[in-house]
């Protein structure tokens, strides 16, 4: 036997919660299945040192107003950080804080997008780069709109451009920790769309950056929720509740298959893998479900492993790129000297190139309680996200000790564990594949089959985009496309311009 649902929605990450949330707006009562115990994905928290802060992704990029109108919708107050970001270079030259003569340079984020400046006569332009750097970036200005105009992915276009201390210095750092892989894993026009199409307006990349800076909202280019971003997922479920769907976590979803006019769903509850690190493993007996329409809003390996049951999508020995394993440390700390926050909302790390003596192993660091005050207002508590893994090298295995000696100096400031009030290391293993200009290509082809499946969509970060900026609307579109018979919808609606920091760990723009 099985039960009936108006719509089933698998996955209960930030894309199926944003479609379960719209079926019921539009009068839809969906069932969400989600096969972990607490429903948001990489938007989640918990308490550390008594203060109860983001764990994973900590905010959304402002380009796109959908994750902001729905946070207010919600009840949510939209919030955008306090605090500069920097960049930890490692190299020959000193920053003047510690001790002033181990190798190392830490300076301001230019004004830009993903990393390239929208002004190379902005003075932090040229504390980023050398004087050769600099001038290697300035023939940008007189190249024409037509170099690198065909580049597919992020390096190409940057390196053809504005040169490789840019890219070094600048971009790989933002891009690459805000994406946790190489700018030549990213394809340009999904981590920054219009970027292409404003460089043939304007004639160079600065430029073209600038003119995107300019139709982005005034101030900050992403915000997060008082209180901590996780609140938004919570809110969600909730409301998904009110409106009359029903979540049930922990129910792993192994099948699906046409039948009649509708879908049909069996479903195990979800029990824990022998590796905790691996997905959960289904146990006891089946449960189904049928529904006219059906959501697959899974990650992007376990949306594959399911869709492989429809022949009509050809999905065939299809496997996404490996995405980085990251780990983070994050650290509940009391003292007073970081209340002058001196390096701002956090820094983001340069990878290391031959000669460089690096003095830190991170990625990033993230001054949470200066970057989202709010989150931590009144308990006297700093609170450092410390970053670690790259896509394509080994991830250390960081100790509480190996984050506090990294904090320590990208701080300036002597942190020992009798500082330390509370911490957790958490790990996503393979998280989030690189949207390389292959992977678009794939999944073009299967948004294209896809259609031809009534009653069927597919959403998620893996195929609408990295980000909220991606997700959010995606998700809300295809619940439309299902309950009102929407326009064709496209198959990658990414709105997300790269600043986005999250379970990476990076600091932003």
């Amino acid at each position: 036997m099985s039960s009936h649902a108006e719509a089933i929605v698998i996955g209960g990450g930030m894309s199926g919660l944003a479609a379960a949330h719209r079926f019921t707006q539009l009068g839809v009562r969906p069932l969400l299945l989600e096969a972990r115990g607490q429903c948001g994905g990489l938007v989640f928290g918990a308490p550390i040192g008594g203060v109860r802060v983001d764990l994973g992704a900590e905010s959304f990029a402002r380009r796109s107003k959908a994750t902001a109108e729905l946070a207010e919708e919600l009840g949510l107050e939209v919030v955008t950080p306090d605090g500069e970001s920097w960049i930890w270079a490692h190299d020959g030259s000193t920053d003047g804080i510690g001790d002033g003569e181990q190798p190392g340079h830490a300076f301001r984020i230019p004004h830009g997008v993903l990393g390239i400046p929208t002004d190379l006569d902005d003075p932090q332009v040229a504390d980023a780069l050398s004087e050769e750097g600099l001038a290697r970036a300035r023939e940008d200005l007189t190249l024409g709109p037509d170099a690198g105009a065909d580049a597919a992915d992020l390096a190409t276009l940057v390196t053809t451009r504005l040169g490789a201390e840019v890219l070094d210095r600048l971009v790989d750092p933002v891009a690459g920790g805000v994406h946790s892989v190489h700018p030549s894993q990213l394809a340009v026009d999904i981590v920054a769309p219009g970027l292409r199409e404003a460089l043939a307006e304007e004639g160079s990349l600065v430029g073209a950056a600038a003119a995107l800076r300019a139709k982005a909202p005034e101030g900050s280019v992403v915000a997060s929720v008082s209180g901590g971003l996780f609140r938004l997922a919570e809110a969600l479920v909730s409301a998904i509740d009110a409106g009359g769907g029903t979540v049930r976590t922990r129910r792993l979803v192994t099948g699906i298959a046409r039948d009649g006019s509708g879908w049909l769903v069996t479903h195990h509850e979800a029990g824990r893998a022998p590796n905790p690190a691996d997905p959960p493993v289904p146990i006891g007996e089946p449960e189904q479900d049928w529904a006219p329409k059906l959501v697959i809003a899974l990650d992007g390996r376990a949306a594959l492993d399911l869709l492989r049951s429809l022949p009509e999508l050809n999905i065939g020995d299809w496997e996404l790129p490996r995405g980085a394993d990251l780990t983070q440390v994050c650290v509940a700390v009391t003292r007073p000297e970081l209340d002058a926050a001196p390096r701002g909302s956090g820094l983001l790390v340069t990878p290391v190139h031959e000669g460089d003596t690096p003095r830190v192993t991170c990625k990033a660091l993230t001054h949470y309680s200066v970057k989202w005050p709010t989150t931590v207002a009144g308990t006297g508590r700093h609170v450092l996200r410390v970053s670690y893994g790259r896509a394509g090298t080994p991830t250390p295995e960081p100790t509480l000790a190996d984050a506090l000696a990294d904090a320590s100096v990208l701080l300036g400031v002597d942190l020992a564990e009798t500082d330390v009030a509370g911490h957790a290391v958490i790990h996503y293993p393979n998280s989030l594949p690189p949207h390389t200009p292959e992977h678009r290509d794939r999944v073009a082809e299967l948004t294209q089959a896809a259609a031809e499946l009534e009653g069927f969509e597919i959403t998620g970060a893996w195929y609408a985009g990295t980000g909220l900026a991606a997700v959010v609307p995606h998700g809300r579109a295809v619940a439309e496309k299902l309950s009102v018979g929407a326009s064709t919808l496209g198959s990658h609606d990414d709105d997300d311009d790269g600043t986005e920091s999250g379970a990476k760990g990076g600091s932003g723009q």
